[in-house]
């Protein structure tokens, strides 16, 4: 039924529970962790804890807090210590793609910043650029990220749902719509 990423997702959460979820996502929110299954790590956590609110709500705020604590503690170091974290290989993000964010930064400003959180493969870009160019505080910043990880945790958590319930169910529980959406 599960694939290996998601049998060793399983063994984590089975055995570090929300504090697994936790380091993964700030690790991804800081760039190095960008080759982690977090996503797979999630929707597995939630398939294992079942879909009671009391079950999953641990799970969601490890991961929020995880991945804005990541980006978090990337902004800081590039605004008071001028880090690149493009320069180290283990971050799989470089100076082209960061220009590209960059560019939505200038044009949206904060909301740029949550919207990029939300979407699968810019995650936590915008720390790099929004630290460098701007006299975003940091606890803007951190509040900026906060609501984009809450929408695509959000997103993932959903995902759970329609594993847990199956995808006929869930397109019955949430409409076809909001399913095809994600």
């Amino acid at each position: 039924m599960f694939g290996s990423h998601a049998a060793t997702a399983l063994a984590l959460v089975d055995s570090y529970g929300a504090i697994a979820i936790f380091a993964v996502f700030a690790l991804e929110g800081a760039l190095v962790g960008k080759m982690l299954p977090a996503r797979t790590l999630f929707v597995t956590a939630v398939v294992a804890v079942g879909v009671e609110a009391v079950a999953v709500l641990p799970v969601f705020a490890a991961a929020v807090v995880g991945a804005t604590a990541g980006q978090s503690v990337v902004f800081v170091a590039v605004r008071r210590f001028d880090a690149d974290p493009t320069s180290l290989r283990v971050v799989p993000v470089d100076e082209g793609q960061l220009e590209g964010v960059g560019r939505w930064f200038d044009r949206w400003g904060l909301p740029a910043v949550a919207a990029s959180n939300a979407v699968p493969g810019t995650r936590g870009w915008l720390a790099v650029p929004t630290a460098n160019a701007s006299s975003v505080s940091a606890p803007r910043f951190a509040a900026a990220s906060l609501v984009g990880s809450v929408a695509y945790v959000g997103a993932l958590a959903a995902v759970g749902v329609a594993v847990v319930f199956g995808f006929g169910d869930a397109l019955g529980a949430f409409g076809a719509g909001a399913v095809a959406y994600l």
